[in-house]
């Protein structure tokens, strides 16, 4: 005699849950954000340094030259900062999306993690938390996606 499912949980239909449907794209999709954010940082990191820094220049209007100086030079300490914490972010959508692309067992924690700490990064990071959630996070998910992983 083969158990029934709980009430309200719906059966697994074989290798055609949302799981199984989901995981290829969303790997790809995590690995593409996590290269998106670097190459966006890199973008503006040089105007934010510039900023920051004044892109060298005293002020030689009004008050003659060298009277002032545009920016925030004490502040320099932001642009590494800032850069040690996108490529961070970024190696963690790198490794979620590897470890779903590969079925490890550990990915879809990992997977979770990730979107939660990626809900507050607005538009993309957003959407494609959302989209982690909405595939990994019910209750018929995780016996899916145990019966795909790889130990």
């Amino acid at each position: 005699m083969t158990p029934l499912p709980p009430v309200g949980m719906p059966v697994m239909q074989g290798s055609n849950g949302r799981v199984h449907r989901n995981i290829q794209t969303m790997g790809i999709l995590w690995l593409v954000w996590g290269a998106w954010s670097v190459l966006g940082w890199l973008i503006a990191l040089p105007f934010l340094t510039g900023a920051l820094g004044g892109w060298g220049h005293h002020w030689s209007g009004y008050w003659g030259p060298g009277r002032g100086y545009y920016g925030f030079p004490h502040m320099m300490w932001l642009p590494p900062l800032l850069t040690a914490i996108v490529f961070a972010r970024a190696g963690l959508a790198a490794a979620t999306g590897y470890g779903l692309l590969r079925r490890a067992s550990w990915a879809r924690t990992l997977a979770i993690v990730t979107a939660f700490l990626t809900l507050v990064k607005p538009i993309t990071g957003t959407i494609l938390a959302i989209y982690t959630l909405w595939v990994l996070v019910p209750a018929p998910a995780q016996q899916e996606y145990d019966e795909m992983a790889v130990p």
